[in-house]
């Protein structure tokens, strides 16, 4: 009897990812995360304004970033405003405050202390909900464009 290895469980699934979050250690444990399953290129921020900086010269497919990062709102509605169909997981330190963030749309909450199968979970859910967006945009354009003919 084989075994599958952890990349052949689960299609190919990559996307581009933004990381912000002002603890090195967070960092480093969702780069790893990403390389480890294989989810495509990605940047890591250490506060808003690098992440601002990523956000004028690339798009993004998943935005991971920290509830309690100094002008978290002001970096997400940012996102909101120039990438309407962005996928965002929201870090929180403490489940009493995922209410806080229920409100924001295409947004996924994990609570830390961050545990890697529930975060490559996550990330894999946010870039699939991404491109099925995506395909129906197009779906939708293609069927606005048939009925001009």
């Amino acid at each position: 009897m084989w075994m599958l290895t952890r990349h052949q469980q689960h299609p190919p699934c990559r996307g581009r990812i933004l990381v912000v979050d002002q603890d090195d250690w967070c960092l480093e444990f969702l780069s790893q995360v990403i390389k480890l399953w294989n989810f495509g290129e990605f940047h890591l921020a250490r506060n808003v304004e690098e992440a601002l900086g990523f956000l004028e010269r690339l798009v993004f497919d998943v935005v991971i970033t920290d509830f309690t990062l100094p002008e978290y709102n002001r970096f997400l509605e940012n996102c909101r405003q120039r990438f309407p169909g962005i996928r965002v997981i929201l870090m929180v330190p403490q489940r009493s405050q995922v209410h806080q963030v229920l409100n924001w749309e295409q947004a996924d909450v994990v609570i830390k202390p961050l545990s890697l199968d529930e975060m490559a979970l996550k990330i894999r859910e946010a870039i699939h909900a991404k491109h099925r967006r995506r395909v129906e945009e197009e779906i939708a354009r293609l069927k606005q464009e048939g009925f001009r003919f």
